[in-house]
């Protein structure tokens, strides 16, 4: 089988749903978090856990109501997987994103596994808890970020248990950045990331694969 590996953040969607829920608290202390992280002080996990806790008492529907106002798809994106579909691709997540907001934009209905960080939830509020998929520094490279999600990490376990004959991601953040380095195939939505293809938008990466496909 051919894989396809979507992250979601500014990729699936237009806004970056993670940073318009971090917003929600007004609270400063959250992006002196972010730039700790930035500037390599405290892992991408420890980042996002660390603000994930200045969430807490905000409820799911607040939330909900804060996405249908400043979050979008991409317009491409669910003719994108319904051509990859047909293609004979199996179609993946993989995000360090919030699974509250890949559920807003019901992105299960497309993409057949989901990979992501989950906020917790009790009796409609969250908890200020981020539950992550790994908390370890696989160190793909020289560069590794400890992110909530080892994309590439992901992608060799795969490749191992099941039939990949060929890898493709799309993405537009750091840790995108190692994945792309490991997939057969990758478009990048940000210049600053080297990738096979440079991409605007998926309606980019699905004009490129109805050609390369048609080869």
């Amino acid at each position: 089988m051919n894989l396809f590996i979507f992250d979601f953040d500014s990729t699936i969607t237009k806004e970056d749903t993670t940073d318009l829920i971090l917003e929600m608290p007004a609270e400063d202390r959250i992006w002196k978090i972010e730039e700790e992280w930035q500037n390599g002080k405290i892992a991408s996990y420890e980042c996002m856990k660390e603000q994930a806790r200045f969430l807490k008492g905000i409820t799911t529907e607040r939330i909900y109501k804060h996405l249908r106002q400043h979050s979008h798809l991409d317009p491409c994106f669910p003719q994108l997987v319904q051509f990859l579909k047909k293609a004979g691709f199996r179609t993946i997540v993989l995000s360090e994103g919030y699974d509250l907001a890949i559920r807003f934009h019901q992105v299960e209905k497309h993409v057949e596994d989901i990979y992501c960080s989950k906020l917790l939830v009790e009796d409609g509020m969250l908890t200020g808890e981020l539950r992550v998929q790994n908390e370890e520094l696989w160190r793909h490279n020289d560069k590794c970020i400890g992110c909530c999600i080892c994309k590439a990490e992901f992608l060799r376990q795969l490749i191992k248990k099941a039939n990949v004959k060929k890898s493709f991601a799309v993405g537009n953040g750091r840790s995108d950045e190692c994945l792309f380095q490991h997939a057969d195939v990758s478009f990048s939505l940000n210049p600053e990331y080297k990738a096979t293809y440079r991409v605007r938008n998926l309606c980019d990466v699905l004009e490129i694969l109805r050609g390369m496909l048609a080869c």
